[in-house]
C-alpha cells in the first residue's frame, strides 16, 4: 500500500512540491493501513500516530532546508493542530491525514486555508482507509474543489489516497 496522487495543482509556485509529494508517494504504507479497516478507534488512532511520526522523520530526513514539526498550532492562538507542518521562508507546508471522507476533506482544507490566509501554503490531503461504506469517489471529487480554491489563492494543493 503506497499513496497514490489523485488530484494535484500544477505546482507552479512552490519548487520543491514535486519532490515531496514523490517522497510521500514512495513511502510504504501497508504495515501501518493494510489492517486498519475493523480495529477499535483507540487502536486506528495508535497506527496513524505511528504512520504520521515515521512519514515525518522521512519528510524531515529527505528534505533538510525545510523546518519540520509535529502537531504544529498557528501562532494565532488558534486551538487546531496541523498533523505534519514543514516551513521555509517562503512557504508553509500543511500535511493532514484523515481517513478518506469528503467532509474531513473539506472542513481541514477550509480552516487551513484560513489560518495562513498570509501565507503561501502547499497543502497536502492524505488519506487513509476508514471503512469500507466510506466512497472514495466523493473524496476524490472535493480533492478537485480543494485544488482549484488553490489555484484562486496561489498555492498549492495534493490530494493523496493511500490504497
Amino acid at each position: 500500500m503506497y499513496p497514490v496522487l489523485k488530484v494535484k495543482t500544477n505546482f507552479l509556485h512552490i519548487p520543491e512540491a514535486n519532490n515531496i509529494v514523490n517522497e510521500i508517494i514512495s513511502f510504504n504504507s501497508k504495515s501501518y493501513f493494510y489492517t486498519l479497516i475493523g480495529k477499535s478507534q483507540i487502536e486506528q488512532k495508535a497506527i496513524v500516530t505511528n504512520f504520521q511520526k515515521d512519514l515525518f522523520l522521512h519528510l524531515k530526513n529527505s528534505f533538510l532546508s525545510i523546518r519540520w514539526d509535529t502537531e504544529y498550532k498557528a501562532k494565532n492562538g488558534s486551538r487546531d493542530s496541523v498533523d505534519i507542518f514543514g516551513e521555509t521562508s517562503n512557504y508553509s507546508i500543511i500535511i493532514e491525514l484523515d481517513k478518506h471522507r469528503a467532509d474531513q476533506v473539506a472542513k481541514k482544507f477550509i480552516s487551513r486555508s484560513a489560518l495562513y490566509i498570509d501565507r503561501k501554503i502547499f497543502y497536502i490531503a492524505l488519506c487513509y482507509p476508514g471503512t469500507t461504506r466510506m466512497p472514495i469517489n466523493e473524496t476524490i471529487k472535493y480533492f478537485g474543489y480543494c485544488s482549484d480554491l488553490s489555484k484562486k489563492l496561489n498555492n498549492e494543493y495534493a490530494g493523496l489516497i493511500i490504497s
